[in-house]
């Protein structure tokens, strides 16, 4: 026994000191930065124990060596590397090389697990992390307005709202992993209150959704996924902005990996002191407002499961100055607030059964509720007294409830794919602003697709969605995607039935503010529409020179469009929600995009779209966008002097304030610049820059009468596009303990 026990001692000793610490760096071959989150998988050849490893913010992993060792070392986008590790050696550098252009993007949206972009079956633009942080995003915004195909309208008072493929934001489905995001105003979510500072990514599909996310999917989904830490023990960031708008913007987050619990936590303050096209009265054109926003999340992951809870609070206050007015006795002007609360709690689990199945299920409570405040304020005393009127004051509320599951189940063969699901959407509204002061409607769906590989480079995948909506018969939206590629081209195509009911917001509330008097109407009926959506793309590679090049095609036929119709014609104001017939929309797009490694991204793109209006449906008015960006890459890819150019092209659009009338909206070009510079081992950023080079603020029309405003026709555009140039400065710092 004593020479057993002398023999054990003996042994762990040699262990103990033949195990020496040995670190592998991973890094970019072409650009020389250090690639995180690198999987690392070591095994002794001797025992054949094996270790996992995830390599840090600065592209290490850490092993303990005990002798002859096989390294494997993949990352996504990149060559794998298999090495064996024959001397010990403190540290090792492995040069990944770069495999394809953007083959490192995964998306989510319309699929049960993360799927490769370029594997996909549908054709989706991805705005990652690099482009917003080159472009210096702060909110939904920015991140889209470089982009073709995407249009924005700013409104003084209700924000900045979108068009895709030339159709209006009640048709654009705006989600947050997954979970529609509520709180429409004269049809729009207001970009501006989404802030990107827990954003990782956004995904754009173009074209419809209808079967698998329904109503408002007609013309397309934006989906933004959140950041989540997976590796870090523990992770800190902050960062402040400042723009001589007169915004000023702080956000902090943090997040915490305790064995297979996950912990979250965001907070931020946004505020915008307004802006005034003329300064000499005491309105102001952008209203000045400030913004609160938290966040807090907790996700349980163990193996092939993940419960997550995410809950989400929103804040703004936004003041409308009125006019000043006066007597004898007393200097007066009316303030008017808009207080904007927006919550949610979302309740999600992904779980995979065995090798071939899977079920993702969603349960979420959001509302959304929007008050009205009017002051008197004396201009001598600075005091303030809220108006006797009760028209004055009112608060509007929408709760949303929201349950969806997906069950998946692919063969072993991998050539069948079957997605089923339902979806649960309840909307219930208050306020004496809805005709009834309570208003309720719900839709209840179930939807199935099915993809089949039929044979190689060739998918079919055709599906359908029923669904029952309390207010609306809804009809079978059927939808079919095509994929096939030869060699590296690849061709999508897709055809979908749209249908959606009017919101209630459309049906029941009277919006009035210092710039709309909009009536609900309870007597519209449900959209319905045809889309037809193509894409070619071809990647191309030749060593380090990376081009990517799509064309894209679409057509768009609606019926019983609703739009905003004059019901006064002595009240430039009054406006109600009508039908108001057929709507159609074509157009193409071209983009490239041309990587040569390590130093320079440069894209370029051309759109071209036609669409009617209910005046003349079958005259179509045509615009063009062109966009280009530059970016050179310093210093090891830290340091960054990125370009970003659009030119707007001239679009005509009616009015009809009395009289028909054909608008055209002059041409103009926005461009911004922007260097940023990484230190400290990429913790701190410090960017700065100028925005609206061109000092654009309002662009004319040659109509020679009537109006721009925003309303009166299905197509019409707001001639506000930006408060004039403005230089920013950022500072962004996060700091990851592994």
């Amino acid at each position: 026994m004593l020479k057993l026990y002398l023999t054990v001692i003996l042994v762990i000793f040699y262990s103990l000191g033949m195990a020496q610490s040995m670190q592998i760096l991973a890094v970019c071959k072409e650009s020389g930065q250090s690639l995180p989150y690198v999987h690392v998988c070591t095994e002794d050849q001797t025992t054949k124990v094996q270790h996992y490893m995830v390599t840090d913010s600065r592209g290490l992993a850490e092993f303990n060596w005990t002798g002859p060792t096989v390294v494997s070392i993949s990352f996504l986008g990149y060559q794998s590397i298999f090495d064996t590790v024959k001397t010990y050696q403190a540290k090792i550098k492995y040069q990944l090389k770069n495999t394809g252009f953007n083959l490192n993007e995964v998306v989510v949206t319309g699929h049960h697990e993360a799927t490769p972009i370029d594997q996909s079956i549908y054709q989706i633009k991805v705005i990652d992390k690099d482009d917003i942080e080159k472009s210096a995003g702060q909110s939904l915004t920015d991140a889209l307005s470089k982009e073709l195909n995407i249009s924005l309208s700013n409104d003084p008072s209700t924000g900045t709202g979108v068009k895709i493929q030339g159709i209006s934001g009640d048709n654009v489905k705006i989600l947050i992993d997954g979970v529609p995001v509520i709180g429409r105003v004269n049809g729009n979510i207001d970009l501006s209150q989404i802030d990107l500072s827990k954003i990782d990514h956004i995904e754009v599909v173009e074209g419809p959704m209808s079967v698998i996310y329904g109503s408002n999917a007609l013309a397309g989904v934006i989906n933004l996924i959140t950041k989540q830490n997976l590796y870090s023990k523990w992770k800190l960031g902050a960062e402040a902005y400042h723009e001589s708008s007169g915004t000023d913007n702080i956000n902090f987050e943090g997040s915490a990996k305790i064995n297979s619990h996950f912990l979250g936590l965001s907070l931020g303050r946004n505020f915008f002191g307004g802006f005034d096209i003329d300064p000499s009265d005491r309105t102001q054109t952008y209203k000045p407002k400030e913004q609160y926003h938290a966040g807090f999340d907790y996700a349980f992951r163990v193996k092939k499961m993940e419960i997550k809870n995410t809950i989400d609070f929103f804040n703004e206050r936004l003041l409308d100055r009125g006019l000043l007015k006066q007597t004898p006795y007393v200097i007066e002007g009316k303030d008017t607030w808009f207080n904007t609360l927006r919550a949610g709690n979302h309740f999600s689990i992904k779980n995979v059964w065995g090798k071939h199945s899977s079920y993702t299920g969603i349960a979420s409570y959001s509302f959304y509720q929007r008050t009205r405040l009017e002051y008197y304020k004396d201009m001598t005393s600075l005091n303030s007294v809220l108006s006797s009127s009760a028209d004055a004051h009112d608060t509007t509320r929408f709760d949303a409830g929201l349950f969806r599951g997906v069950y998946a189940y692919e063969t072993t063969n991998k050539k069948w794919l079957i997605q089923s699901g339902y979806d649960v959407n309840l909307e219930f509204g208050t306020g004496k602003r809805l005709k009834s002061s309570q208003e309720a409607i719900h839709d209840f769906a179930a939807f199935v697709d099915i993809k089949w590989d039929a044979f190689k480079n060739f998918t079919i995948q055709p599906g359908f969605r029923m669904a029952y909506n309390t207010k609306y018969k809804a009809p079978i939206s059927p939808a079919i995607n095509i994929k096939y590629q030869i060699k590296k081209v690849i061709w999508r195509g897709s055809y979908a039935r749209g249908f959606r009911a009017p919101s209630l917001k459309e049906l029941y509330l009277n919006f009035y503010d210092s710039n709309h008097q909009i009536e609900g109407n309870e007597n519209l009926k449900a959209e319905y529409s045809h889309n037809f959506n193509s894409s070619i793309s071809y990647p191309w590679q030749r060593k380090d020179f990376f081009v990517d090049w799509t064309l894209k095609g679409f057509y768009n036929q609606m019926e019983n469009l609703i739009a905003l119709v004059q019901i006064d014609p002595n009240n430039a104001l009054g406006y109600r929600n009508e039908n108001v017939g057929s709507f159609k929309s074509l157009g193409f797009q071209v983009q490239s995009d041309i990587k040569i490694l390590p130093i320079v991204n440069f894209g370029i793109g051309f759109s071209r779209t036609g669409r009617t209006d209910y005046v003349k449906e079958n005259e179509y008015l045509y615009s063009n966008n062109l966009n280009a960006d530059l970016t050179f890459n310093l210093f090891k890819n830290t340091a960054h002097v990125s370009l970003f150019y659009k030119y707007f092209g001239e679009y005509p659009y009616y009015t009809n304030f009395g009289n028909l009338e054909l608008n055209i909206m002059k041409p103009y070009h926005q461009m911004d610049i922007i260097a940023s510079k990484k230190w400290f081992s990429n913790q701190l950023t410090i960017s700065t820059g100028i925005k609206n080079l061109f000092d654009n603020i309002e662009i004319a029309s040659n109509s020679s009468g009537g109006s721009t405003s925003s309303h009166g026709s299905s197509s019409a555009e707001s001639p506000l596009v930006g408060w004039g140039r403005t230089w920013f400065v950022s500072l962004k710092y996060s700091f990851s303990k592994y």
